[in-house]
C-alpha cells in the first residue's frame, strides 16, 4: 500500500495577522524572482527571530507540500477547483485582508480535498486474509500493526480522510498507528462488521466476527461501539462486548471462559470452560470433526494449550484424555468422546 509522505497542515488560525502580513509579503518576495541572495539572509534572521515566524512559514510551507504530494491523477482536480474559486472570490480578495484570503485558500483545498476522498480515493482496498491454522502480522502505512487470527479475511481502505478496516470473517488484533504522514492530521479508524462498527480512540483491541455474533475485546484504550441507529457506547481497557444481530445493543461479558487475546500469543487459555467449546475454538486452527456422547462436552476444563503446532485440536484431545474420564475413538470418519 502507498502513502503520502507529507505532514499535517498546521492551522493558520493561530497566527496573529500582522506576522500573516509579514510571511505573504516575503513569499511573494521570494517567488518574484527577483529575490537577492541579501533578501534569502534577511528572511532567514526573520524566521529565526521569533518562533511564531518560524511557525507560519511552517505552516505555509506544509500547505505547498501538500498539494505537490497529492498524486498526479488527483492534482488536476485540486487544481481545477482552486480556479474555480478564485475566480468567483477574486474581487472579495480584493477588499479583504491578506489573511482572510490565505484562509479562502485553505479552505479551498480542504474542499478539494474532501471531494477526491468521496468520488477518487486515492487507494484500493488491499485484502488480507489468512487459512486455517495460519496466523499473520501486517504492517500498515499509518503505522497500524494488523494481526490475523486462523481463517481471517479483511479488506483495508485508507482515504484521505479515513482509515477503514472491513473484517469479512474471523478475528483482527490492532494497534492503531500514529498516522503521522496524513494529508490532512490523524484520520479517524474505523473496523466495520455485519454487526457494529468500530471507532478506534487510539487504542489496541481485537474483534471477532462470527456468523451472526461480532466480539469486541479493548486491551488499551478506548473504542466506541455504533449499532445502527443505537446511541453509542464506549468500551475501556479489558472490556468485552458481544453484538448479536445488526440492531441489538452491545452486551458487555463480565466474566468470558477464556483470555480472548491469548491467541496473540500462541496459545488458548481455558477457565472453568466448557469441553465442547474450548473443541470447537481449537477446530478453528485445524479442522477435526467431532462427537460427544454420555454429556461429555459438558465437562469442565481449565489450562492452556499451545497453537504453535499442526495438530493444535487433536493434540489437546490427546492431553486432555489423561485427565478427564473420556476415551476417545474414530466413527465413520470423525472423533467420537464418551465418557470411560
Amino acid at each position: 500500500m502507498s502513502t503520502l509522505n507529507v505532514r499535517p497542515i498546521s492551522t493558520s488560525a493561530s497566527i496573529p495577522p500582522d506576522i500573516m502580513d509579514e510571511l505573504i509579503a516575503w513569499s511573494v518576495k521570494l517567488n518574484s524572482g527577483t529575490a537577492s541572495d541579501v533578501d534569502q539572509q534577511r528572511f532567514q534572521e526573520w524566521r529565526a527571530f521569533d518562533p511564531m515566524h518560524e511557525h507560519a512559514w511552517q505552516t505555509l510551507h506544509a500547505m505547498e507540500q501538500n498539494f505537490t504530494a497529492i498524486p498526479a491523477h488527483a492534482r488536476q482536480l485540486v487544481a481545477n477547483t482552486i480556479v474555480r474559486a478564485d475566480a468567483q472570490t477574486i474581487t472579495a480578495r480584493q477588499r479583504k485582508p491578506k489573511l482572510k484570503a490565505l484562509a479562502m485558500t485553505t479552505v479551498t483545498l480542504l474542499a478539494a480535498a474532501l471531494l477526491i476522498n468521496q468520488v477518487s480515493p486515492w487507494q484500493q482496498p488491499i485484502h488480507y486474509a489468512t487459512h486455517i491454522g495460519q496466523r499473520a502480522t501486517f504492517q500498515l502505512a499509518d503505522g497500524t500493526q494488523l494481526m490475523l487470527n486462523t481463517n481471517s479475511s479483511v479488506d483495508v481502505r485508507y482515504t484521505l480522510l479515513k482509515r477503514e478496516i472491513v473484517l469479512n470473517h474471523g478475528e483482527v488484533y490492532l494497534i492503531t498507528g500514529h498516522d503521522t504522514d496524513a494529508l490532512f492530521g490523524r484520520r479517524h479508524f474505523w473496523v466495520n462488521t455485519a454487526q457494529a462498527k468500530f471507532e478506534a480512540i487510539g487504542t489496541r483491541f481485537s474483534v471477532y466476527q462470527q456468523a451472526n455474533t461480532t466480539q469486541l475485546h479493548v486491551a488499551e484504550g478506548i473504542v466506541a461501539m455504533h449499532v445502527a441507529q443505537q446511541p453509542e457506547v464506549r468500551a475501556y481497557a479489558n472490556d468485552t462486548y458481544r453484538m448479536q444481530g445488526a440492531s441489538a445493543l452491545p452486551i458487555k461479558a463480565e466474566t468470558p471462559h477464556s483470555d480472548p487475546m491469548a491467541w496473540v500469543d500462541g496459545v488458548i487459555i481455558a477457565k472453568q470452560m466448557r469441553l465442547e467449546h474450548l473443541m470447537t475454538e481449537l477446530s478453528r486452527y485445524q479442522a477435526l470433526p467431532l462427537s460427544y456422547e454420555d454429556n461429555t462436552g459438558n465437562l469442565v476444563v481449565s489450562g492452556v494449550f499451545q497453537l504453535n503446532r499442526d495438530d493444535p485440536a487433536e493434540h489437546a484431545l490427546q492431553t486432555l484424555g489423561h485427565t478427564l474420564p473420556i476415551r476417545i475413538t474414530r466413527q465413520h470418519g470423525q472423533l467420537l468422546i464418551r465418557k470411560k
